[in-house]
């Protein structure tokens, strides 16, 4: 048997294919209907290990791919967001729908010369990363998104500053047992580098927000190689799309 990956297929493999986008939505008529639109390229979202079971020629759809944007990228990484980057431009969106396709579709585009690419390692590993904690996702406790919204606004309020640049991610962590509440601040960087300047700009967002709803705690900055795992699991991200209201609320309920 020949395997996708011995045919060089990865978590992580772009692509470039017109494929149907589908999903179910209420049509006008009130009941549940197919909806789907073309969609030119792809990533490859199935574990390596399932890509080396899967022989070229197996026609059930069995292999999950995710469609890549590249319009308005994220300024992050988003390792605990909605949105990750894969390269510079391409991203992937947690809530936009996936498709499952046979190794036998894979097979007849490279046999046809699609383009395909590989990410770098530790874009994969990203991807790998975020893909199981977006299943697996906690949601900042309602009496702490006051809190988590205004870190999130004033992160965003300084993105566009040059020390802001060189961070990857913030993410946050709470200690509600305290109180007032502790919040701690962790920037990922791409350079040990810019640890210390990044440090200072952690402490200013600090700084900004109001002691009634959070004293800071802890404030680290350092590459992704010197944040623990232990860190990205129980943190959340400084990313307003995590912190949401419903509408018509005047303010925030919850967090998606």
């Amino acid at each position: 048997m020949t395997s996708l990956y011995d045919d060089g297929w990865r978590q992580g493999t772009i692509f470039d294919a017109d494929l149907p986008l589908a999903a179910v939505v209420v049509g006008l008529s009130g009941d549940p209907e197919p909806a789907s639109n073309s969609h030119p390229r792809w990533v490859v979202a199935s574990q390596d290990c399932d890509l080396d079971g899967a022989d070229v020629a197996e026609a059930e759809p069995c292999i999950e791919v995710r469609p890549i944007y590249s319009q308005t990228p994220p300024t992050d990484w988003g390792i605990r967001s909605q949105r990750l980057l894969l390269t510079e431009h391409d991203y992937v969106v947690s809530a936009r729908p996936r498709l499952h396709i046979s190794p036998a579709v894979l097979t007849t585009l490279a046999r046809r010369g699609a383009a395909r690419r590989q990410i770098e390692a530790d874009r994969r590993r990203a991807f790998a990363r975020w893909l199981g904690l977006r299943y697996d996702r906690p949601a900042v406790p309602p009496h702490l998104v006051p809190l988590a919204r205004a870190i999130s606004d004033e992160v965003a309020r300084r993105s566009h500053r040059s020390t802001a640049a060189r961070v990857r991610d913030v993410l946050m962590q709470f200690d509600d047992e305290a109180d007032p509440v502790r919040f701690s601040m962790f920037a990922i960087l791409d350079a040990e580098s810019d640890e210390e300047e990044v440090r200072v700009w952690l402490a200013e967002v600090s700084t900004a927000i109001p002691n009634d709803l959070g004293i800071a705690d802890r404030i680290e900055a350092a590459t992704a190689d010197g944040i623990a795992y232990s860190v990205i699991e129980t943190s959340y991200s400084a990313d307003v799309t995590q912190v949401t209201w419903r509408r018509g609320q005047t303010g925030p309920e919850g967090a998606t």
